[in-house]
């Protein structure tokens, strides 16, 4: 979230909370839109990513109200919603595929694994100390994962892990995924004014980093 809140944005879960609303749940404004944030709607790239690199079921972690996921679920990918927010879950474009879970509690399991895991204005709002809860959730790719990070100093609603990009490369090393700077770029030029386009990251499976894991979906 840019600094000064949004009159749709949804403050009062504390960290669980901060996203913007669509207009299902508020009285609209000129800056809303039917997807909440503006900034984190990106069909241009989702159509490429399912088009180009064959996505074909995909994980959002901090999924708000689930608009990225139901784009991807009317593109036909099999699709699943994870956040925290109660409310977010109240106001879900996806109710039968969000699941409520809040990453200081641990990390989200589920004994499927997916093509993609997309994460968009989520990792700057979770405190460093439980950064391994949602690191094991992401390991649920089998394939690519796609992530936006907020730089330091950035202002924000909850902004409790605001890192450089080189952090999350190094950290996402460790959990088996390897940064892809050409798919990136592209990626990027796709997003065009969002915040994927500004700070996306693209990164694709490189080995299982949780092999005794294999139950939960993790990649064999």
């Amino acid at each position: 979230m840019h600094s000064g809140h949004h009159p749709d944005t949804n403050i009062d879960e504390g960290h669980l909370g901060g996203y913007i609303r669509g207009r299902q749940s508020a009285t609209p404004t000129v800056c809303d839109n039917e997807h909440g944030d503006p900034a984190t709607w990106c069909p241009r790239l989702w159509r490429w990513v399912c088009e180009t690199l064959g996505v074909q079921s995909m994980l959002d972690v901090g999924c708000g109200e689930g608009h990225a996921a139901g784009y991807f679920r009317e593109f036909g990918c099999r699709v699943v919603g994870v956040d925290g927010s109660l409310q977010a879950h109240r106001d879900s474009v996806i109710p039968e595929q969000h699941v409520i879970h809040d990453f200081t509690r641990g990390p989200y399991h589920s004994d499927e694994c997916f093509d993609l895991v997309w994460s968009c204005e989520f990792v700057e709002h979770v405190e460093e100390t439980y950064l391994g809860n949602f690191l094991e959730t992401f390991a649920h790719s089998r394939r690519y994962l796609m992530m936006t990070y907020a730089h330091p100093g950035q202002a924000g609603f909850h902004h409790v892990n605001c890192q450089p990009q080189a952090y999350w490369v190094e950290k996402l090393a460790k959990v088996g995924f390897g940064f892809e700077r050409a798919l990136t770029n592209k990626t990027r030029s796709l997003a065009e004014d969002t915040h994927y386009g500004w700070r996306g990251l693209l990164f694709t499976r490189r080995q299982n980093p949780f092999p005794t894991k294999g139950r939960h979906g993790y990649p064999h």
